[in-house]
């Protein structure tokens, strides 16, 4: 008995199949072409002989499995951590990191989430992440989308629900009828400052993502355009063990931004693999030029052993423990780093990097406010150094 999945999916598409195997499928695929392909169905549907003529005749998306390819499809391209057998799948690279999310603190409060896949247990993933960062003292945040396809769509509906803003997910048009998709509601929501990264890899569930977050102006959008997959597609599988992945619909934000083959222009651009240390460093220096921070100019193309000498115009009282607290070098996309400080003078102070810089890497030597000179006033004014390190030769 055929068997329709419930659940749509958006999917990115594989790219190596072995040849279509004939499994006496032709007049259902036929079938199902005809009652829910979202798109042109081919004049001559009736007419054609076998299951190869007649998804060649359908869009890229749309694919026909044999039961081993979509074993070997289920097992390899994405999973629940809740449970081993998901119903819908969405693809993953062989490099693509095992866990679908992981997280980390950035510099200046900032808490970061990497999104690999859209996982079926993504809401709860992101409620056991995103709290321990809160608690740590995250105030902003940056959700990065870049290089993930999709997954099940439903995990789609899940990350927008922590969007303070979102009432709607997205807009689904199909052969059985358009409806308006709503978020899956939490209670945990993300800050008002939050960015979601993005680039020419992401697809389906991402751009379902980003759409949303434009329409309802819930996040800023960094990056590259997307890769503008905009249709949904669900699997028809067979007694065989075979499946028809076949594309059954398309989605648009939910105020009508379009995605198919057009893809999500962000509201920030930035050369590709910038986006993190183009918008970390952006908000970093916001939050300066409100605490009134003087920039000093940048430091380009400096050797990965760069030492810095930080110069004060009168005899300063240097003390490691204070400077430590007061002189930062900061790694753009990442953290302070470990530093080492050596007085020259009575007015210069080293900052040795306990280990080679970063080649290609953006950095910022930050001086606090804090630092005495030797009649015991305090230096109240701060003032950083946008820093550019040589790339590897």
């Amino acid at each position: 008995m055929k068997k329709l999945q419930t659940a749509l999916i958006a999917i990115l598409t594989l790219f190596l199949f072995t040849p279509l195997a004939q499994a006496g499928t032709i007049d259902d695929v036929k079938f199902f072409v005809d009652t829910y392909y979202y798109g042109d169905i081919p004049k001559n549907l009736y007419s054609m002989k076998t299951v190869d003529e007649v998804v060649s005749s359908l869009d890229e998306y749309s694919r026909f499995m044999s039961a081993e390819e979509y074993r070997t499809y289920l097992g390899a391209v994405a999973y629940d951590t809740q449970q081993p057998t998901p119903n819908v799948a969405a693809t993953r690279t062989k490099t693509a990191p095992l866990h679908p999310i992981t997280s980390s603190m950035l510099y200046g409060n900032i808490g970061y989430i990497k999104i690999n896949t859209f996982s079926a247990d993504l809401g709860k993933q992101i409620e056991s992440h995103w709290p321990k960062l809160k608690k740590a003292g995250a105030t902003g945040l940056i959700v990065d989308l870049r290089y993930n396809g999709g997954g099940y769509v439903d995990s789609a509906e899940q990350l927008l629900g922590f969007y303070e803003g979102v009432t709607d997910a997205y807009y689904l048009k199909t052969r059985e009828g358009n409806k308006m998709i709503k978020p899956i509601r939490t209670k945990t929501k993300f800050p008002k400052q939050s960015y979601v990264l993005v680039n020419r890899y992401s697809a389906s569930a991402s751009e379902i993502v980003a759409a949303s977050l434009i329409d309802q102006q819930a996040a800023s959008i960094v990056g590259e355009t997307t890769k503008g997959k905009g249709s949904v597609q669900s699997f028809f599988e067979f007694d065989d063990g075979s499946a028809l992945k076949l594309t059954i619909g398309q989605f648009t934000g939910p105020k009508g931004t379009l995605v198919h083959k057009k893809g999500i222009q962000p509201a920030i651009k930035t050369e590709p693999n910038k986006e993190l240390t183009d918008i970390h460093q952006r908000i970093l220096n916001d939050a300066f030029s409100k605490k009134k921070y003087k920039r000093v100019e940048a430091l380009q193309n400096v050797p990965v052993n760069k030492t810095f000498n930080v110069q004060f115009t009168q005899p300063m009282n240097f003390k490691e423990a204070q400077a430590s607290n007061t002189i930062e070098l900061v790694k753009i996309g990442g953290v302070a780093v470990p530093v080492t400080y050596k007085q020259k003078g009575n007015n210069t102070l080293e900052i040795i990097p306990n280990k080679n810089l970063q080649p290609g890497g953006t950095y910022e030597l930050v001086i606090h406010p804090g630092l005495q000179n030797t009649k015991g006033r305090t230096v109240k004014q701060g003032s950083y150094v946008p820093v550019t390190v040589q790339g590897a030769k």
